[in-house]
């Protein structure tokens, strides 16, 4: 009977529209905005603020913020809810909520998303407030939305200015030929190009984004729903679409091996986490450029960085660099929702405290900071990330005139990697690298990367209960 009763309420109701009568201490992640974390230079304030607004309001309920540092999130997020004691509300990935966390750890808001939001002045329904195509992006296969999603990372080329002059680079590279050639003029210099891994979930959507613009529409119209979801996904997979029995697929490859063999050698290969290693590289001098996210500056400020840096964005492909070029602006198609404002809440089964009355009370908390308003100042103060919701604007803290154009294009990113476990950042990473590092020919690694995609869409369909023959 109690668990019939739980279900009921996980489905959500009117009821939870307020705190009710429960007092106590709500504990919460929030990751890379938590505020007055100890070690941080200009440590954050604005959660605090918001946090203490609300218990000025409830002053039963205490919001407690999780400072001490998690290295690894979702080994945390595994070992603290195997033992029940999962923080209220945590930052976790909306992918590995929908794939690699264990299920049902994570409270799916959806029902909480359809009622209305009592601090948004107006509000029918808490989703009219959000980005419809984020919710879209980051939904489970199912449908569930297990986390709250606010910003996105915006990527671009960081430079070093100093190093650009010193090659009789004038100008940021605005083609793709014009990047090429700044990459030779460098390396002609004695100059380092570029250190990192290619990291393939980023590059991949550059280059898809583009050649397949014309299909958009249709490859994220299977479910419906805005934006491209794991089932969009999946089912292009299995039609051929996105794999290399579509010779677009992989037609980008050598393309961007012209600008790797500029590269550091010794990254190509590597596993991402290695990009650690890369970005000191920059830091010091060492090399020209690195590809990285709106977040990159303040850690340069962090390091103390003394040359003059700038950014650029991702160039628009012509018809001269590739026959399957659209001429589509691809600059914020690697610019992605998993950024730091993606918040979830514990259910009973990770969190031994969360009772009905509590989490009405938790889900009310993460109404009262889930506004638009609220979302601006969190995101405003750091200034690393761009919010996603109406009525709200980017404020970085770097010259982001090369963003500005990205920020306000129409997100339209393609790419695979979400439908099924370690395939884009585990199998498509590996093989990519193996190409560019010369290990393997392009035919190898069409047929390897069929082989990997074959059974991704197998094992989606099969643990989803997905029939593809209802898709056209």
């Amino acid at each position: 009977m109690k668990q019939w009763i739980w279900a009921g309420l996980l489905l959500g109701s009117t009821a939870f529209a307020t705190p009710g009568n429960w007092q106590g201490t709500i504990t919460m992640y929030a990751q890379h905005y938590t505020p007055n974390k100890p070690g941080d230079k200009k440590p954050l304030k604005t959660f605090r603020q918001i946090a203490d607004e609300y218990t000025k309001k409830y002053p039963g309920i205490k919001i407690q913020f999780v400072t001490e540092d998690v290295p690894d999130t979702n080994a945390a997020i595994r070992a603290k809810a195997a033992a029940g004691e999962l923080w209220d509300v945590f930052w976790a990935q909306y992918t590995s909520l929908n794939a690699d966390l264990p299920k049902g750890i994570a409270v799916n808001l959806a029902p909480y998303l359809k009622q209305s939001n009592p601090y948004i002045t107006g509000n029918k329904s808490w989703a009219d407030a959000m980005n419809k195509s984020v919710i879209s992006e980051t939904a489970a296969p199912g449908g569930e939305d297990y986390n709250i999603n606010g910003d996105y990372v915006a990527f671009s080329f960081f430079y070093n200015a100093d190093l650009f002059k010193k090659a009789g680079i004038a100008k940021p590279p605005a083609t793709w030929s014009e990047l090429l050639s700044a990459s030779k003029k460098l390396k002609d210099a004695g100059i380092g190009v570029m250190a990192a891994v290619p990291s393939y979930p980023w590059w991949q959507r550059h280059f898809l984004s583009d050649f397949y613009a014309k299909d958009y529409s249709k490859l994220i119209g299977y479910d419906k729903a805005p934006g491209q979801s794991s089932l969009d996904e999946a089912v292009a997979i299995q039609q051929g679409v996105l794999s290399p029995k579509d010779q677009r697929f992989m037609a980008w490859w050598p393309l961007f091996k012209q600008f790797t063999d500029y590269w550091q050698r010794d990254y190509i290969p590597q596993n991402p986490d290695k990009n650690f290693d890369a970005f000191q590289d920059f830091v010091a001098g060492k090399v020209a450029m690195i590809y990285e996210g709106s977040y990159k500056p303040n850690e340069m400020r962090d390091a103390g960085v003394k040359f003059n840096i700038g950014a650029f964005n991702f160039p628009v492909l012509s018809k001269k660099d590739s026959s399957y070029a659209t001429g589509t602006n691809t600059a914020n198609a690697v610019g992605g929702v998993a950024a730091a404002f993606q918040y979830a809440v514990s259910t009973p089964q990770a969190n031994r405290s969360m009772t009905p009355e509590k989490l009405q009370a938790v889900v009310d908390w993460m109404r009262f900071f889930g506004t638009p308003s609220n979302l601006q100042r969190v995101t405003a103060e750091d200034g690393s990330f761009v919010p996603t919701w109406p009525g709200t604007q980017a404020k970085l803290n770097f010259d982001a005139k090369s963003l500005d154009a990205q920020i306000k294009l129409p997100r339209r990113s393609i790419g695979v990697g979400n439908s099924a476990p370690n395939l884009g950042w585990g199998d498509m990473q590996k093989l990519f690298g193996q190409y560019l590092s010369g290990t393997i020919t392009l035919d190898q690694a069409k047929a390897q990367v069929q082989t990997t995609l074959d059974r991704a869409a197998a094992d989606f369909a099969s643990k989803n209960k997905v029939d593809y023959s209802k898709y056209r």
